[in-house]
């Protein structure tokens, strides 16, 4: 085996000395993110194999600001006569070369499974696909990621969404998103550098605050769709914003609850059997993965004229 160390450097604004109990909560959520951008390399990097992997502090300051240094390590398997020739090779290309603002391609993606994971806990909150910072962050990082690999960006998301199917795993994910910026968060926001990218306070204002109480059903996945042909069912005209199912059938062959979302009203509904209309499909998260749950109407583009 041969062993690549890449530095992954995170450093927060801070003014003062932080608890002790963040810190280690921090530095459990790095280890977390760490494990999970170093599993999906391979994903990525055709014909790179890893063995084992590791993260190291170097270095830790607590004082103003509280900065943390370490170094990924990666053991990689190769034959023995490309033991001399591979990791060097490995090495540039692991080391990003579109951005000056990181040090290495590990940290775009250390950051990818960050804002993946914070993203989902801003839609657990507002119960919606909604845009956000963290949401533009991910997209961006994505598109790094993607120049860099060779990869498209739809590919790219298919592979960290294939990675975070589980209950478990995107559990976890969610609760280490938050944990990461607690220093921050317990300092009013302040700025956060991985390597030389800055994540500003408004971005992460809008993080969920670690340890607030969260549900099952926090973790359903929101995904905005739009021109869809839609066919509307019956309705409960008890439950005017409720009760009506649809079936979407470039989405799913079942039928699913509808929810009509403002500022569309109830009786633009009636009488229609098909639409086509901007849509989120809500995905419940179950033990087999997510699964089409409901569909909230965000906008009517064409209602049914016959």
């Amino acid at each position: 085996m041969a062993e690549i160390r890449l530095p992954l450097t995170i450093t927060y604004d801070t003014k003062g000395v932080t608890p002790v109990a963040d810190v280690i909560e921090a530095l459990k959520a790095t280890d977390s993110f760490a494990k999970d951008a170093i599993s999906l390399l391979p994903s990525l990097i055709d014909g790179l194999q890893v063995e084992k992997s590791s993260l190291n502090v170097r270095a830790l300051s607590q004082e103003s600001p509280l900065k943390e240094l370490f170094l990924v390590s990666m053991f990689l398997a190769f034959q023995d006569d490309l033991q001399r020739e591979v990791p060097p090779m490995l090495e540039d290309i692991l080391n990003i070369s579109v951005s000056d603002r990181y040090d290495t391609i590990v940290t775009v993606l250390f950051l990818i499974v960050v804002f993946y994971g914070a993203g989902l806990a801003v839609d657990a909150v507002k119960k919606t696909a909604t845009a956000s910072l963290p949401k533009g962050k991910y997209q961006e990082l994505l598109g790094i990621l993607s120049a860099e690999t060779g990869k498209s960006k739809e590919d790219v998301e298919k592979i960290i969404a294939a990675k975070f199917q589980k209950p478990a795993t995107v559990r976890q994910l969610v609760n280490q998103s938050k944990k990461l910026f607690l220093p921050s968060q317990r300092e009013n926001n302040v700025p956060v550098t991985f390597d030389r990218d800055v994540i500003d306070s408004d971005t992460i204002r809008e993080i969920p605050y670690a340890g607030e109480a969260e549900k099952p059903t926090d973790f359903d996945r929101y995904e905005p769709h739009n021109e869809v042909d839609l066919e509307i069912h019956a309705m409960d005209r008890d439950k005017s914003s409720t009760g009506w199912a649809a079936v979407a059938p470039s989405i799913s062959e079942k039928r699913l609850k509808l929810r009509v979302m403002e500022p569309i009203k109830p009786e633009e509904l009636w009488g229609q059997d098909r639409l086509v209309a901007d849509i989120v499909v809500v995905s419940k998260l179950t033990s087999s993965g997510y699964e089409p749950w409901e569909i909230q109407l965000t906008a009517i583009v064409n209602p049914d004229e016959g």
